[in-house]
């Protein structure tokens, strides 16, 4: 057993067992069996469940904010914002998240992150949309379908069930040329 591990390896052990036994298997003991680390590791970094919880959830909602910061959106062309997102988005652990949004469902402090992280995300994909189609309200009406497609993808994985997320991204994409022509 090691002695230790870093609060990361912590968070990303948590999107992990998030993804194979959802929020409801999420629990001290499952992590520090996952990383081989004693329950004395897990005090150390986080002092209780609550802690390790509040952590969790800036650790989540600031990592998205930062790939979206790293991503430059705004700085290149519309199209190459929307070849950035789509790589994003298929790059999410989709398990992982479709068990944050059954866990919100739970619990009032990670709604209000999940409910944030969703808000980040359409506001970029919209503003990418309105550089590319020139028109704010219908790019807002386009970034919320594209958030629904997103969170129906999710609970569909989260379901068992197999679908083709870069399908879906593509009737997106045609949705957005729509406008243009």
């Amino acid at each position: 057993m090691r002695a230790s591990v870093s609060k990361e390896q912590y968070f990303e052990g948590a999107f992990e067992q998030l993804a194979e036994v959802g929020f409801t298997g999420l629990n001290i003991n499952s992590m520090c069996k996952a990383l081989g680390v004693t329950s004395g590791s897990f005090y150390h970094h986080f002092g209780s469940w609550q802690g390790f919880v509040d952590a969790f959830l800036v650790y989540w909602e600031q990592r998205q904010e930062k790939i979206l910061r790293e991503m430059s959106f705004g700085q290149t062309g519309a199209e190459e914002d929307l070849k950035s997102l789509r790589k994003l988005t298929l790059g999410l652990h989709h398990g992982a998240e479709a068990a944050i949004r059954a866990w919100a469902m739970n619990d009032d402090a990670v709604r209000a992150v999940q409910k944030r992280v969703d808000r980040a995300r359409r506001k970029t994909l919209s503003k990418s949309i309105e550089r590319l189609i020139g028109e704010k309200s219908t790019a807002k009406s386009i970034a919320t379908a594209g958030a629904a497609m997103l969170i129906g993808y999710q609970q569909m994985v989260a379901s068992g069930e197999q679908a083709s997320l870069e399908q879906i991204l593509d009737e997106l994409n045609l949705l957005v040329r729509a406008r243009l022509g």
